[in-house]
């Protein structure tokens, strides 16, 4: 494990690896509450060694460590912005593919930095996974999705801070595949059923077909991309409320 120094009002990274195994993908973490880094860490032990764990730190995060209350982080552009910043090269083209996994506010916040990802022409997200989160267009006009990347909702269906349409929105933001996992659970699934979202990371994940490099520039300097095959399990629905 290796993490950055930062101040309280700094973005910090910590990077959970096993260096003798190298790892097929990279999974950033967008925690939804402050000061809950062991709970992250748990959920990373249990995905060794075949995806490394990035975990975002929050300004004025300093970890589990002293009598600090979890606080739910903004869901706002400019906290995506300076984790936008922070992430830099770690986004970049590693050999490892990139995912992305957000619980809570930290879901919209994942989904905030994806869109700016594909606007700047970053390497593609294989999957955003949304967990225990509303989708922000739920209320929105419907319009164009933002997103070319695979969804992958989460939700406990004793969870009272979704709805089963909210989550469903989720499908609207992305042009790209959508799926829909849930647990039998209430809110605090991501520790009460931390082997079920693991088992639901690791299979969405080794579900994708194997990398295939975008073809070199034809004559006229084009750079075009080799089609894309998904093969997802059918959908599980949330019962309505």
């Amino acid at each position: 494990m290796t993490t950055q120094e930062k101040t309280p009002d700094d973005i910090g990274l910590i990077r959970i690896l096993q260096p003798e195994t190298p790892s097929r993908f990279r999974l950033i973490c967008f925690p939804g509450h402050t000061h809950s880094t062991s709970l992250y860490l748990r959920l990373a032990e249990l995905l060794l060694p075949t995806v490394e764990v990035l975990l975002i730190q929050y300004p004025g995060d300093s970890g589990d460590s002293g009598d600090h209350l979890p606080q739910t982080v903004p869901d706002s552009e400019e906290l995506a912005s300076k984790i936008f910043e922070a992430l830099g090269d770690w986004t970049g083209r590693t050999g490892r593919r990139l995912a992305f996994f957000g619980h809570r506010a930290g879901a919209r916040l994942a989904h905030r930095v994806a869109e700016r990802l594909e606007r700047e022409n970053s390497p593609l997200l294989v999957t955003l996974f949304v967990s225990g989160s509303n989708a922000p267009c739920v209320h929105a006009p419907l319009g164009p999705p933002t997103l070319r990347c695979r969804i992958v909702a989460l939700a406990g269906d004793r969870d009272r801070a979704v709805t089963p349409a909210g989550v469903r929105a989720w499908r609207r933001c992305t042009s790209g595949p959508f799926d829909l996992e849930t647990l039998p659970a209430a809110r605090d699934y991501l520790d009460s059923h931390k082997r079920e979202v693991i088992n639901i990371v690791h299979d969405q994940l080794m579900s994708l077909p194997p990398f295939e490099p975008p073809e070199p520039p034809g004559p006229g300097g084009e750079l075009r991309l080799l089609g894309r095959r998904h093969h997802l399990r059918p959908s599980r629905t949330l019962d309505a409320e």
